[in-house]
């Protein structure tokens, strides 16, 4: 293999991880009218009989409505919506999916809900005089250094808002009345409103937003916490001789995907809460450690485990020091001395300071670590680092670095599943070290034992690994 590579920055500045913090779509339990929904009480309408009168709030599948029809619960919403999370109106969020972030989401699946006005005629049948259309969005944010968290429900009537089914109409203002509830261990004040939450029945089509905050009370007995959340919308219409309740209406629960884990474990001096099924995305600064990352992108395009890759869905599993300490790990792969000793010699250090070091990946700090045993849960399990892909990093002239094989050993077969590579150690040990501070970190995407993450190399996306010999310039020239 020939990989070229640029002269490392040591001033290059940190990598800016949230840009690669991409919304992905998640599931959760929602009302809908399926046989195994309605035979376990579940439904999309709830309706409420007043004798003469009927009321019902329904809420509509979103994968009913037509594109231009999604368009305009996009733009209804973007156009107040968005405060709580930005990205929630990125042209990219459609209405009718739910999406998360390790530390906030934004769910539009509950859209569009309509409240039903109904009337009893004398001859029994029963007549729709007026609906009222609203479109809605909830967003949801965590904070991983704190127990509290908000969300943010919006109810945006669509235009027209009263669709008329007969002479008599909506007889008079609606008002909807959301509760979100977060259970166990956590508690929910009432809701802030920005905009009134009743609506006239003649060409109102204020939006409305109300601001929920709720607090996780665990954290003393209990050190992690999954929370649950669940959301219903109830609906009152004034017919002028008072108001008429609609019973509240199912908008789902949280489970699986959007469940809320709260701990003290990350740390105990700031609990926090993030949304552990949403798998973050570390990426290493190549400006500044540009063979470390050459290496890692080498062994996980190449290998068939492929550690930490999202497009073969191999993620990495967390070891944090506080299970195992991953030091042993690294010892079976890169054994006290090896470099200096065993080391390609024509691997280069950056200057005079700098001196030879041996890196390995899949991370030490992770299951995938060849020198994590399998009895402890380790994936790829190996007896020493001469099992793994064997290269070095070696400066050709000032600017012009290489990672190669080492064709003291024999080739590599592909079939292994770990590499070690031996390099300049301010490289290998500049690679990983804003991984504690920016990434793992209580302070950031809050990491816990076996939780998994991707690796994502955004400078090699022009190279090719699936040749037999590995040949690229990086950056692309």
């Amino acid at each position: 293999m020939d990989i070229k590579l640029p002269e490392p920055n040591k001033s290059a500045p940190a990598v800016d991880l949230a840009k690669y913090q991409e919304p992905r779509v998640g599931t959760r339990n929602r009302p809908e009218v399926t046989r195994a929904a309605k035979a376990a009480g579940k439904s999309n309408e709830t309706c409420t009989d007043h004798g003469q009168k009927i009321t019902c709030i329904q809420v509509g599948n979103p994968d009913d409505l037509s594109a231009k029809q999604k368009q305009d619960v996009a733009n209804k919403l973007r156009a107040g919506s968005g405060d709580l999370v930005p990205w929630c109106n990125d042209t990219g969020v459609s209405a009718g999916k739910d999406y998360l972030k390790r530390d906030s989401a934004c769910l539009k699946w509950a859209t569009p809900i309509v409240f039903k006005y109904e009337v009893k005629a004398p001859d029994g049948n029963i007549y729709n005089p007026a609906d009222a259309h609203f479109a809605s969005a909830i967003e949801i944010k965590l904070d991983p250094v704190s127990r509290k968290f908000t969300q943010r429900f919006a109810l945006v009537p669509m235009d027209p808002f009263i669709v008329e089914h007969g002479t008599i109409g909506m007889p008079g203002p609606v008002t909807m009345t959301p509760t979100f509830k977060c259970s166990p261990e956590c508690t929910t004040a009432a809701p802030v409103w920005e905009g009134s939450n009743t609506w006239q029945p003649k060409g109102d089509l204020h939006a409305a937003y109300a601001t929920f905050n709720h607090e996780w009370t665990g954290g003393t007995a209990t050190k992690i916490t999954s929370l649950q959340l669940d959301w219903t919308i109830a609906g009152t219409v004034n017919d002028g001789a008072g108001e008429i309740d609609n019973d509240p209406q199912w908008l789902g629960n949280s489970i699986p995907d959007f469940d809320i884990r709260c701990d003290v474990v990350a740390s105990a001096t700031s609990p926090g809460c993030v949304f552990s099924a949403y798998k973050p995305t570390w990426v290493m600064n190549f400006a500044k450690t540009p063979a470390a990352v050459a290496h890692a992108w080498l062994i996980q395009s190449k290998l068939p485990n492929h550690p930490g890759s999202k497009a073969a869905g191999k993620p990495i599993k967390y070891l944090p020091a506080s299970v195992r300490d991953s030091d042993l790990n690294r010892k079976i792969i890169c054994p006290d001395g090896w470099a200096k000793t065993y080391g390609n010699p024509d691997t280069t250090p950056i200057d005079t300071s700098d001196t030879a070091s041996c890196d390995e990946f899949a991370y030490a700090a992770s299951y995938n670590s060849g020198g994590m045993p399998a009895s402890l849960g380790g994936m790829n399990e190996v007896d020493t680092g001469n099992d793994c892909v064997q290269t070095y990093a070696s400066r050709i002239a000032t600017g012009d670095w290489r990672l190669y094989d080492d064709i003291r050993t024999a080739a590599p077969t592909w079939k292994e599943v770990c590499g070690r590579s031996s390099m300049s150690n301010y490289q290998n040990t500049q690679s990983m070290q804003p991984f504690s501070g920016t990434f793992s970190s209580a302070s950031k995407y809050r990491l816990l034992d076996k939780d998994e993450y991707w690796v994502a190399f955004p400078e090699f996306a022009h190279c090719d690994a699936s040749k037999v010999t590995v040949s690229c310039t990086v950056p692309k020239p």
